[in-house]
């Protein structure tokens, strides 16, 4: 990288660093720092009307959880038998019972003599089958009529008594009961009567299984014991003489009163179980809130399921004030995403630091003035389509060209987005930056200015309509026009203001400087006119050929012209020594040293140099004079040159200039090379649009062969349609005359 370079590339970084400070500086001054959110509890009064921003179902937790609670509280208490229980009762039963059989007999005492009891069995039957036969045989044998036992003495009743409800205390009340019935069936079974004490036992057993059976909750026990305890119990014992049955339904009721225990309990395990999958197959209860509907109203009470939806959509993030480094981070990347861009489309820019310095300061300019919706229009959203968006469309499309100016809509929609939070102004600003882009690109005079500015105006009345419509409304569409068209009129002629400001500033070749360069009263146009008049008219006559040239190929013909009439600004120094000023002299020439002849003629270009900075004519209309030649060869010195010496350097016969790079270069090379070509023609004979059109072609093949064209941007499409317009420009100038009688000459030119 060269010095220069080096240098180029320093002050465009300190231009692009200025410029980010002071877009942030434009963005955050006189900002509010973003406000905390928005803190709301349930039950308080709401702030404000929450309005839904779109659709949303939120849950209510409260609700929820009460139909979940319902569903529990609601499933049934599952229980479970404990079989230990029931053979517990059993067992307490029974032993009862076996306490009145062991307690009837004293084993202490000494034992009695043997007593005869007389036989109460059925007699023995006998069945036998004769093998082989079938036949089946029966003997009957009487059973013995006595039968001898030993029998301990009995204790007294009360000692049976005091002994069984010393052990079973719990059954004072049936112990004697129970006692009097076994005593009465040791009485009886001797002399063959029946005996009830067992049948008893089996009875009161029964009865148990059947209530331990049907199961006994803790709860129910109370109940159970009262059905029982003192009430006589239907008992089916055949054994049990009719007069005793109700003292023993009475006993067994009351034995079964004490006895029974609860056997089902709450099986807690199970239970849960139930109450978890009844819980979960509750659907959780939503509320839905629609979009523009009103969540909940100012001054009313914020219940859970409001306030759960306002925190969802964001409502309690604040609507205003931003976070002042965010804003300052993102105005500095829209800056260097800009630069970028500006890099990538139009990279010559890069090469002139004061170019991208005045591209800074438009981005300053557009950061400001995304600020004035936020100053002048309050609560009134349409006042905020006065924002001069406009202005940096037609500053962007004049100060540079149509594509910078489309890209200036990025920052200008950008920085509006930051400074007003509107989606509606943001796009709007965006649209008014390209709007008038189509209009200023192609002016060619100051009227065609002034009505480009009036259309963009008219223009932005029915955008701003239209997004107005879309965001807020019908009803607001024509305020916003309104405001729109006032803004963009104020805005255009704010352009125009700024416009020579930023020309004579920056040193930037506009559409004004290059009108103001064609006007004919201008002082190096002046000073041609009157030093080098044949200069003068020969410099109008490519001016008017380069700027059809140019509209031809949709280059910018403005500039071609004004090139063109400044291109020999060099010959005012010595006019006499180019032939279309020697008007009645000789030509001096004619007795010069070729070589002295080709620094003369050479001399023009560097000396037209210096005049256009004294004249502060812009660079980019300087290029034309020292580029109207390029490095091509002066053929007449070369050749008159040659015929003294053949071995001759050409290098000493060319032009000091450059080769043209721009369009509209090239054609100021062709049609200066084509106008003095066809001079010399009509000097000699009546050119004809035959003759015209092979000196062009003679002309623009020679400037090819020479490679004066290799570093221009034509294309060969180009170069036929320059050619076409310089053809047909040149049959319009050098037209067929009719001669007037008394002229002199064989013809006369009309004026």
């Amino acid at each position: 990288m060269t010095t220069t370079a080096r240098a180029t590339f320093a002050l465009n970084v300190l231009a692009v660093s200025l410029t980010i400070v002071l877009v942030a500086v434009a963005l955050v001054v006189g900002r509010a720092e973003a406000e905390p959110a928005l803190q709301l509890e349930v039950g308080d009064l709401a702030p404000e009307t929450f309005i839904a921003t779109r659709f949303i179902s939120v849950v209510d937790q409260a609700a929820t959880q009460a139909a979940r609670d319902s569903a529990a509280a609601n499933t049934a208490t599952e229980f479970a038998k404990e079989p230990f229980v029931d053979n517990n009762v059993r067992n307490d039963v029974r032993e009862l019972f076996q306490s009145v059989r062991d307690v009837a007999f004293d084993p202490n005492a000494a034992p009695p003599e043997d007593i005869p009891v007389p036989t109460t069995q059925a007699p023995e039957v006998t069945t036998t089958v004769v093998p082989d036969t079938g036949v089946t045989t029966t003997t009957t044998e009487p059973p013995p009529t006595t039968t001898t036992t030993t029998q301990l003495p009995r204790r007294d009743l009360d000692d049976q008594i005091a002994l069984v409800t010393a052990e079973r205390g719990i059954h004072a009340t049936v112990i004697p009961f129970l006692v009097e019935f076994h005593n009465a069936d040791l009485d009886s079974e001797p002399v063959g009567q029946a005996v009830v004490f067992d049948d008893i036992e089996d009875e009161t057993i029964r009865l148990i299984d059947e209530q331990l059976a049907e199961g006994i909750r803790s709860n129910e026990i109370t109940a159970i014991r009262d059905r029982f305890a003192g009430q006589t119990q239907t008992v089916f014992i055949s054994s049990v003489a009719a007069e005793d049955r109700a003292a023993v339904g009475l006993a067994i009721g009351d034995i079964i009163a004490i006895s029974l225990q609860a056997n089902e309990f709450v099986d807690e395990a199970q239970t849960q179980r139930n109450k978890d999958a009844n819980v979960a197959a509750v659907e959780p209860v939503v509320k839905d809130f629609v979009a523009s509907q009103p969540i909940v109203e100012a001054g009313e009470r914020i219940d859970a399921v409001q306030l759960q939806a306002i925190s969802d959509l964001g409502l309690l993030q604040p609507k205003s004030g931003n976070s002042r480094t965010a804003v300052a981070v993102l105005g500095g990347l829209v800056v260097l995403l800009t630069a970028f861009f500006l890099w990538r489309i139009a990279p010559s820019r890069w090469s002139r630091p004061k170019h991208l310095t005045l591209l800074g300061v438009l981005l300053v300019m557009a950061a400001a003035a995304s600020r004035l919706p936020a100053v002048v229009a309050g609560d009134d959203v349409h006042v905020g389509y006065l924002i001069p968006a406009v202005m940096f469309g037609y500053l962007a499309a004049i100060l540079y060209d149509p594509r910078t100016a489309v890209l200036m809509s990025l920052p200008v929609a950008t920085f509006t987005a930051i400074s007003t939070a509107d989606p509606a102004l943001t796009i709007y600003a965006a649209a008014a930056t390209i709007a008038p882009v189509a209009f200023v690109s192609s002016v060619s005079s100051r009227r065609e200015l002034r009505v480009a500015v009036s259309l963009s105006a008219i223009m932005l009345a029915p955008l701003a309509a239209a997004i107005a419509w879309l965001f807020t409304g019908p009803d607001t569409a024509a305020q916003a026009a309104v405001f729109a068209l006032i803004g963009g009129t104020a805005a255009g002629l704010i352009a125009q203001g700024l416009l020579s400001s930023f020309e004579n500033l920056f040193r930037v070749t506009t559409t004004i400087t290059l009108l103001d360069l064609t006007d004919r009263n201008h002082e190096a146009l002046r000073l041609i006119e009157e030093k080098a008049p044949g200069t003068f008219n020969h410099s109008v006559l490519v001016g008017t050929l380069a700027g059809k040239a140019a509209r031809a190929i949709g280059a910018d013909p403005l500039l071609a012209q004004a090139a063109a009439f400044y291109h020999d600004l060099g010959k005012t120094k010595e006019p006499h020594y180019f032939i279309e000023n020697q008007f009645g002299v000789s030509n001096p020439h004619d007795d010069l040293d070729p070589v002295e002849s080709a620094v003369l003629i050479r001399g023009h270009v560097t000396e037209g140099l210096r005049l256009a900075g004294s004249f502060k004519i812009p660079s980019d209309v300087a290029e034309g004079i020292s580029m109207h030649h390029g490095t091509g060869l002066m053929r007449y010195f070369y050749h008159k040159a040659l015929a003294d010496d053949p071995g001759v350097d050409p290098a000493d016969y060319r032009h000091v200039g450059t080769k043209p790079r721009r369009k509209e270069m090239a054609i100021l090379m062709i049609c200066d090379a084509c106008e003095g070509a066809a001079r010399a023609l009509a000097q000699q004979e009546d050119p004809s649009a035959d003759s015209l059109r092979k000196l062009v072609d003679s002309v623009v093949g020679e400037k090819l062969e020479d490679g004066q064209l290799d570093e221009s941007d034509l294309t060969f499409g180009d170069l036929t349609r320059v050619k076409n317009a310089i053809v047909e420009a040149l049959i319009g100038y050098y037209h067929t005359r009719i001669p007037y009688p008394g002229f002199p000459g064989p013809r006369a030119e009309d004026s």
